[in-house]
């Protein structure tokens, strides 16, 4: 069963509200990992200002939030094989947005624009599932977040 990670960002004048549901899809030689077992610990998340005072005369329009995620990937599929495994998070409103995480050392850290995909494992795949809690941060432009926008996250793998 392939599973959907979404962040939704609620936008207002005084902040934002962050909260993780499902999301996603791959094809050819890369692969959609199962997350299903993947669950927020502090969802929904309040997003703040970056900063309340205008630095050099212009304000900074960006709001920061963040939670903490149980990833739980399911990569039987693969078992006693190598590959390298990515979070991706495709182009998509609001555009201008940075995820951020660090991990407790199962999964790499790492940051993340809409579009691109950033590798969060590498090596031979010696257990049935990587477990491991990534505390998340987001930062986006608050310009941009005039309704509900869904962030779509998920997991794929590259077989070696």
């Amino acid at each position: 069963m392939t599973a959907r990670r979404t962040l939704a960002l609620v936008g207002s004048v005084l902040g934002a509200q962050l909260l993780l549901a499902n999301a996603a899809g791959a094809t050819g030689r890369t692969q959609l990992v199962d997350d299903s077992g993947s669950l927020p610990y502090d969802a929904p998340v309040t997003l703040t200002w970056r900063s309340v005072a205008p630095r050099h005369g212009v304000p900074d329009n960006t709001l920061i939030g963040s939670t903490l995620v149980r990833v739980r990937l399911n990569v039987a599929p693969w078992l006693r094989r190598s590959g390298r495994i990515y979070l991706v998070l495709p182009v998509q409103p609001p555009g201008d947005l940075l995820a951020s995480w660090t991990t407790q050392g199962h999964l790499l850290a790492g940051r993340l624009r809409p579009g691109g995909r950033t590798l969060v494992y590498s090596g031979r795949l010696t257990t049935p599932f990587i477990e491991d809690e990534l505390q998340l941060s987001v930062a986006v432009d608050a310009t941009r977040l005039q309704q509900l926008t869904r962030l779509n996250f998920h997991f794929e793998i590259d077989e070696d």
